[in-house]
Protein backbone atom coordinates (compact mmCIF):
# COMPACT_ATOMS: atom_id res chain seq x y z
CA UNK A 1 0.00 0.00 0.00
CA UNK A 2 1.44 3.33 -1.17
CA UNK A 3 2.15 6.04 1.53
CA UNK A 4 0.20 9.27 1.33
CA UNK A 5 1.64 12.01 -0.75
CA UNK A 6 3.79 14.23 1.83
CA UNK A 7 2.19 17.33 0.63
CA UNK A 8 -1.50 16.17 0.92
CA UNK A 9 -3.65 18.55 3.06
CA UNK A 10 -4.74 17.68 6.60
CA UNK A 11 -8.12 16.09 7.46
CA UNK A 12 -10.90 19.18 8.60
CA UNK A 13 -11.35 19.33 12.43
CA UNK A 14 -14.50 19.79 14.20
CA UNK A 15 -14.32 23.06 15.63
CA UNK A 16 -14.85 22.15 19.43
CA UNK A 17 -17.28 25.52 20.07
CA UNK A 18 -19.61 24.48 17.56
CA UNK A 19 -20.08 21.18 19.45
CA UNK A 20 -20.07 22.87 22.43
CA UNK A 21 -22.86 25.08 21.31
CA UNK A 22 -25.28 22.54 19.81
CA UNK A 23 -25.09 20.07 22.99
CA UNK A 24 -25.59 23.12 25.36
CA UNK A 25 -28.80 24.02 23.35
CA UNK A 26 -30.15 20.88 22.89
CA UNK A 27 -29.47 19.21 27.02
CA UNK A 28 -29.70 22.96 28.65
CA UNK A 29 -31.10 25.61 26.46
CA UNK A 30 -34.53 25.24 28.73
CA UNK A 31 -32.71 27.90 31.14
CA UNK A 32 -32.82 31.54 29.41
CA UNK A 33 -29.31 31.80 30.50
CA UNK A 34 -27.82 28.94 28.91
CA UNK A 35 -29.88 29.40 25.90
CA UNK A 36 -27.97 32.81 25.69
CA UNK A 37 -24.95 31.07 26.26
CA UNK A 38 -25.52 28.62 23.75
CA UNK A 39 -26.12 31.55 20.81
CA UNK A 40 -22.88 32.86 22.13
CA UNK A 41 -20.77 29.66 21.76
CA UNK A 42 -22.20 29.44 18.27
CA UNK A 43 -21.21 33.38 17.45
CA UNK A 44 -17.99 32.37 18.43
CA UNK A 45 -17.34 29.11 16.40
CA UNK A 46 -19.06 30.70 13.48
CA UNK A 47 -16.22 33.07 14.12
CA UNK A 48 -13.13 30.58 14.01
CA UNK A 49 -15.17 28.27 11.58
CA UNK A 50 -14.97 30.96 9.07
CA UNK A 51 -11.21 32.79 9.76
CA UNK A 52 -8.76 32.96 6.46
CA UNK A 53 -6.59 29.90 6.36
CA UNK A 54 -8.36 27.76 8.45
CA UNK A 55 -9.91 24.64 7.58
CA UNK A 56 -12.46 22.97 10.04
CA UNK A 57 -16.35 21.63 10.43
CA UNK A 58 -19.13 22.30 12.64
CA UNK A 59 -20.66 25.57 10.45
CA UNK A 60 -24.44 23.22 10.82
CA UNK A 61 -23.91 22.10 14.21
CA UNK A 62 -23.40 25.94 15.07
CA UNK A 63 -26.05 27.20 13.37
CA UNK A 64 -28.38 24.58 14.34
CA UNK A 65 -27.28 25.57 18.42
CA UNK A 66 -28.52 29.38 17.19
CA UNK A 67 -31.77 28.05 15.48
CA UNK A 68 -32.37 25.77 18.38
CA UNK A 69 -31.71 28.56 21.68
CA UNK A 70 -33.11 31.42 19.91
CA UNK A 71 -36.64 29.38 19.13
CA UNK A 72 -36.45 28.12 22.95
CA UNK A 73 -36.08 31.97 24.14
CA UNK A 74 -39.34 32.75 21.75
CA UNK A 75 -41.47 29.75 22.82
CA UNK A 76 -40.48 30.45 27.00
CA UNK A 77 -41.38 34.33 26.15
CA UNK A 78 -44.82 33.69 24.57
CA UNK A 79 -45.36 31.21 27.69
CA UNK A 80 -44.48 33.60 30.48
CA UNK A 81 -46.43 36.29 28.60
CA UNK A 82 -49.59 33.70 28.41
CA UNK A 83 -48.97 33.14 31.95
CA UNK A 84 -48.97 36.55 32.75
CA UNK A 85 -52.01 36.98 31.21
CA UNK A 86 -53.68 34.40 33.03
CA UNK A 87 -52.28 35.21 36.22
CA UNK A 88 -54.25 38.76 36.12
CA UNK A 89 -57.26 37.41 34.89
CA UNK A 90 -57.02 35.17 37.38
CA UNK A 91 -56.84 37.51 39.98
CA UNK A 92 -59.26 40.34 38.55
CA UNK A 93 -61.78 37.81 38.49
CA UNK A 94 -61.39 36.81 42.29
CA UNK A 95 -61.24 40.42 43.56
CA UNK A 96 -64.95 41.14 41.13
CA UNK A 97 -66.46 37.99 42.68
CA UNK A 98 -65.22 38.66 46.49
CA UNK A 99 -66.63 42.23 46.16
CA UNK A 100 -70.08 41.29 44.45
CA UNK A 101 -70.10 38.69 47.48
CA UNK A 102 -69.72 41.27 50.15
CA UNK A 103 -71.96 44.07 48.66
CA UNK A 104 -74.53 41.35 47.90
CA UNK A 105 -77.59 40.96 50.53
CA UNK A 106 -78.23 37.49 49.89
CA UNK A 107 -74.85 36.63 47.89
CA UNK A 108 -74.87 32.74 46.27
CA UNK A 109 -70.78 32.28 47.50
CA UNK A 110 -69.87 34.04 50.67
CA UNK A 111 -66.56 35.92 50.18
CA UNK A 112 -63.14 34.34 51.71
CA UNK A 113 -61.51 36.46 54.06
CA UNK A 114 -57.94 37.00 55.26
CA UNK A 115 -57.95 34.90 58.89
CA UNK A 116 -55.06 36.49 59.97
CA UNK A 117 -57.05 39.74 60.33
CA UNK A 118 -60.05 40.66 61.84
CA UNK A 119 -62.99 39.01 59.52
CA UNK A 120 -65.99 40.55 60.13
CA UNK A 121 -69.20 38.32 61.35
CA UNK A 122 -71.91 37.40 58.75
CA UNK A 123 -74.08 39.72 60.21
CA UNK A 124 -71.87 42.45 59.77
CA UNK A 125 -71.16 41.66 56.59
CA UNK A 126 -75.06 41.51 56.07
CA UNK A 127 -75.43 45.34 57.64
CA UNK A 128 -72.67 46.42 55.14
CA UNK A 129 -74.96 45.32 52.69
CA UNK A 130 -78.01 46.36 53.17
CA UNK A 131 -76.38 49.90 53.33
CA UNK A 132 -75.66 49.83 50.23
CA UNK A 133 -78.82 48.24 48.99
CA UNK A 134 -80.98 51.23 50.39
CA UNK A 135 -78.63 53.85 48.96
CA UNK A 136 -77.75 52.48 45.22
CA UNK A 137 -80.10 49.43 45.12
CA UNK A 138 -78.82 46.11 44.11
CA UNK A 139 -75.29 45.77 42.64
CA UNK A 140 -75.51 44.68 38.75
CA UNK A 141 -71.96 44.76 37.96
CA UNK A 142 -68.12 45.34 39.70
CA UNK A 143 -65.85 47.25 37.34
CA UNK A 144 -61.46 46.98 38.65
CA UNK A 145 -60.47 50.19 37.80
CA UNK A 146 -57.32 50.13 39.01
CA UNK A 147 -54.28 47.47 41.15
CA UNK A 148 -51.35 47.75 42.76
CA UNK A 149 -49.39 45.50 44.99
CA UNK A 150 -47.36 46.42 47.91
CA UNK A 151 -44.51 44.08 50.40
CA UNK A 152 -42.86 41.60 48.75
CA UNK A 153 -42.49 38.53 51.70
CA UNK A 154 -46.81 39.62 52.82
CA UNK A 155 -48.11 40.82 49.39
CA UNK A 156 -51.12 43.15 49.96
CA UNK A 157 -53.16 43.99 47.02
CA UNK A 158 -55.08 47.31 46.44
CA UNK A 159 -58.23 47.19 44.26
CA UNK A 160 -60.13 50.27 43.12
CA UNK A 161 -63.31 49.67 41.53
CA UNK A 162 -66.59 51.30 40.64
CA UNK A 163 -69.98 49.29 41.45
CA UNK A 164 -72.87 49.45 38.72
CA UNK A 165 -76.06 49.46 41.20
CA UNK A 166 -79.79 50.11 40.36
CA UNK A 167 -79.78 53.41 41.20
CA UNK A 168 -76.29 54.72 40.91
CA UNK A 169 -72.53 53.91 40.65
CA UNK A 170 -71.02 52.82 44.37
CA UNK A 171 -67.15 53.71 43.85
CA UNK A 172 -64.50 51.71 46.74
CA UNK A 173 -61.07 50.28 47.50
CA UNK A 174 -60.68 46.83 48.33
CA UNK A 175 -57.64 45.47 50.14
CA UNK A 176 -56.88 41.71 49.75
CA UNK A 177 -53.86 39.24 50.99
CA UNK A 178 -52.81 36.64 49.13
CA UNK A 179 -52.49 32.80 50.14
CA UNK A 180 -48.98 31.37 50.54
CA UNK A 181 -48.15 28.70 47.81
CA UNK A 182 -50.66 29.18 45.47
CA UNK A 183 -50.36 29.96 41.86
CA UNK A 184 -51.75 31.53 40.63
CA UNK A 185 -52.31 33.57 44.12
CA UNK A 186 -55.24 32.67 45.83
CA UNK A 187 -56.90 36.01 47.28
CA UNK A 188 -58.78 36.65 50.82
CA UNK A 189 -59.97 39.94 51.65
CA UNK A 190 -58.79 42.03 54.03
CA UNK A 191 -60.98 45.06 53.80
CA UNK A 192 -63.41 46.47 51.81
CA UNK A 193 -65.05 50.37 51.77
CA UNK A 194 -67.02 52.28 49.42
CA UNK A 195 -68.71 55.72 49.35
CA UNK A 196 -71.88 56.56 48.15
CA UNK A 197 -74.27 59.64 48.63
CA UNK A 198 -71.28 61.53 50.31
CA UNK A 199 -71.20 58.52 53.22
CA UNK A 200 -68.06 56.48 53.20
CA UNK A 201 -68.62 52.87 55.51
CA UNK A 202 -66.22 49.96 55.72
CA UNK A 203 -65.93 46.21 56.16
CA UNK A 204 -64.85 45.29 58.82
CA UNK A 205 -66.42 48.23 60.43
CA UNK A 206 -64.30 50.83 61.80
CA UNK A 207 -64.54 51.79 65.81
CA UNK A 208 -66.21 54.90 65.28
CA UNK A 209 -69.39 55.13 63.21
CA UNK A 210 -69.51 55.51 59.08
CA UNK A 211 -68.36 59.45 58.81
CA UNK A 212 -69.42 61.64 56.50
CA UNK A 213 -68.45 64.23 53.84
CA UNK A 214 -67.30 67.50 55.99
CA UNK A 215 -69.85 69.91 56.34
CA UNK A 216 -70.08 73.62 57.63
CA UNK A 217 -70.28 74.38 61.26
CA UNK A 218 -73.24 75.22 63.24
CA UNK A 219 -74.10 79.07 63.52
CA UNK A 220 -74.07 79.77 67.30
CA UNK A 221 -76.47 81.47 68.50
CA UNK A 222 -77.11 85.32 69.13
CA UNK A 223 -76.17 86.52 72.53
CA UNK A 224 -79.23 87.60 74.40
CA UNK A 225 -80.09 91.13 74.53
CA UNK A 226 -78.96 93.33 77.69
CA UNK A 227 -81.58 95.33 80.06
CA UNK A 228 -80.72 98.64 80.92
Amino acid sequence: MADPAPNAPDRPRLEPMALAAFLVALVLGWCPLTALGAIVLAAIALRRIRRPGVVRTGNGLAIAAMVIATGILFTEGWLLDEWKTEVQESMEAQAVDSIEASMTVLPAVAAEWDERSTPPSENERAEFAREIAAQAGAVRQVTVTRRSVEGLTDPTISTAFNASCERGTVFGNATFATVPATLPPKLVLRSIEVEFAGVRVQLPAADAAPTTLPSLPPTPPLPAPSTP
